[in-house]
């Protein structure tokens, strides 16, 4: 990989600006707010034994994983891998007790990218883990595009019985915050409710809300399909087909 700074070739990218020999790259605003919305759903920031971490991102939808660390550039190790097969998922859920009765053709191969040590990734480790697990820090603000990675990650539509669509974000890991889950979004301009473990908007502020996130991101064109049911169940049968991949033995 190709250092941006000295313009060197270094197998080890990561150990070459650890060292000092050339700084950190800087990260911009906008792939700083795509790891924060990310981070609030999928990807996490685990412990390593190295002076900074690392960010790891394990996703079912192999096209938007190929597009981030397209987008992610030289601060990933290159490449999406496989993590685990539809059929060692389902094992390991049964296993677990977590799905007894799992069964491989329920599931999708769970793809996964890495990124190379960094001190913004080790800074948001200090503020997002506090005891350990993962906490939204308390001066946590939205912006489209943390909003949007947050949705694309952890967001559904509803269509329910009243013919549109209704937005709703689980939120499981955050369930005794539920007033400070709304206030994230009434900051924007929404008026959410927190219900089930989920942040829910009406059929007006899902509209509004949708085109406040901007463009989907590829892969994720089936969470932005608002028209209709049968729109909206036609695009996520094409994403899983196009963008996922199942993998039985």
């Amino acid at each position: 990989m190709t250092c941006p700074s000295c313009g060197e070739e270094f197998e080890r990218l990561g150990m070459h600006w650890y060292h000092g020999a050339c700084p950190y790259p800087e990260i911009d605003r906008r792939t700083r707010e795509t790891v924060i919305g990310l981070l609030m759903g999928d990807a996490s920031i685990p412990t390593t034994p190295h002076a900074n971490n690392i960010l790891h991102v394990p996703m079912t939808n192999r096209t938007f994983l190929e597009w981030l660390d397209d987008e992610l550039g030289v601060l990933t190790t290159g490449g999406v891998t496989l993590k685990k097969t539809a059929t060692e998922l389902a094992a390991n859920n049964a296993a677990s007790g977590f799905s007894p009765n799992a069964e491989p053709e329920n599931y999708h191969d769970m793809y996964t990218i890495w990124t190379r040590t960094h001190p913004f990734f080790t800074e948001l480790r200090e503020t997002w883990y506090p005891g350990g697990e993962k906490r939204f820090p308390d001066d946590l603000e939205l912006t489209p595009t943390v909003a949007k990675f947050w949705y694309l990650c952890d967001g559904f539509l509803d269509f329910g019985d009243w013919g549109r669509p209704r937005l709703g974000i689980k939120a499981a890991n955050e369930t005794e915050r539920a007033a400070f889950l709304e206030s994230l979004f009434v900051d924007a301009g929404f008026s959410p409710t927190f219900q089930r473990y989920q942040i829910r908007f009406s059929c007006d502020d899902t509209e509004r809300l949708v085109e406040w996130l901007g463009e989907a991101p590829p892969g994720f064109a089936y969470k932005w399909g608002l028209d209709s049911k049968d729109e909206y169940d036609r695009l996520k049968r094409t994403a899983y087909e196009e963008h996922a991949t199942r993998t039985l033995t």
